[in-house]
């Protein structure tokens, strides 16, 4: 790399940190607050009494958790060992990855109020048609069977083991994080905030640097012939280059910043922002293990189509 490319690749990686720093601090304090005062866990509680109003429960803790598709992973397993319905784990399941109050203020901030506005949207419509369609399948046959495969795991004194016990037992890797409590609720919101800074820093900031090589080095005419067109093999294109990317809902922002300045289509680059995080490899690895095939198989398959149509849409109108 000759040195006038490094420092254009440089001046666009300042230019980011200057332009999001302060958003960055403002989402990971909210993120702080929500699990200081337990927030995500009041509402999550609440999902098990809910019947069928469950599923729009579900979808508002994935808008109010800010945890990616591998992050919800502990959630869902200690639901599904709760013996939570299916549709409110598959709706909390598709949100959560796309919309957090941090991903929120972030995208306000890297892409502007109207894709804020549009990934919030397009989070709600992908969680409840998720959770209608899973509760839909379940009633005419096709999901009538038990869909996951985890079983309890249960201590030495009888009690339920933790999801990472669970998850290891299975062979799932989930992520272990011990929260240790505070005398001060004041203390417990700052390492609580310390802790989402350094996990949605470290993304966000490798986010930043692939952002300035795509705006730096990547050509126009790729993007014009992938992803650039008004039309649906853009739509196509852009969900399936989302599908095995590890982007979740905050290194998502920026990539997008980076493609929306070398031409992607507007209806593509909607698909792209809510199919790649709910579609990352990993995550699908995980569910793999998690559920039966059927059910992974129409998770992926939802999740990709309603991205394709709401793009679509985006693109109608434009």
């Amino acid at each position: 790399m000759s040195d006038s490319i490094f420092i254009q690749v440089f001046n666009v990686i300042q230019d980011e940190i200057l332009k999001m720093w302060w958003f960055f601090l403002l989402s990971i304090l909210l993120v702080g607050i929500i699990k200081g005062y337990k927030i995500d866990l009041r509402i999550r509680d609440s999902i098990n009494r809910a019947g069928f109003w469950g599923i729009p429960i579900a979808v508002a803790v994935g808008m109010v958790s800010p945890l990616c598709a591998c992050g919800i992973l502990p959630v869902v397993i200690s639901l599904a060992m709760m013996g939570t319905p299916l549709a409110p784990l598959m709706a909390l399941l598709v949100t959560s990855p796309v919309m957090g109050p941090d991903a929120l203020l972030l995208t306000y901030r890297g892409l502007g109020a109207d894709w804020a506005l549009m990934k919030f949207v397009g989070a709600g419509i992908l969680g409840l048609t998720s959770g209608m369609l899973v509760l839909w399948l379940q009633r005419s046959g096709y999901l009538a069977s038990d869909m996951v495969r985890l079983q309890p795991v249960y201590k030495d004194d009888g009690t339920l083991a933790t999801a990472a016990e669970i998850g290891a037992a299975h062979g799932i890797k989930v992520k272990r994080m011990q929260v240790i409590p505070r005398d001060s609720r004041v203390r417990f919101i700052f390492d609580r905030t310390v802790d989402a800074g350094l996990f949605v820093g470290k993304y966000l900031l490798l986010a930043i640097i692939l952002e300035a090589i795509i705006v730096t080095l990547v050509p126009i005419s790729w993007i014009t012939f992938l992803v650039g067109q008004h039309n649906f093999q853009s739509l196509f294109a852009a969900a399936f280059i989302g599908l095995p990317l590890p982007t979740n809902q905050i290194p998502i922002i920026p990539i997008m910043a980076g493609l929306l300045e070398r031409g992607i289509d507007t209806g593509a680059g909607l698909t792209l922002l809510l199919a790649g995080p709910v579609t990352s490899l990993p995550a699908m690895l995980a569910l793999w293990a998690m559920f039966q095939k059927r059910l992974v198989l129409v998770f992926v398959a939802h999740a990709l189509s309603v991205s394709i149509l709401l793009g679509w849409i985006l693109q109608s109108f434009l």
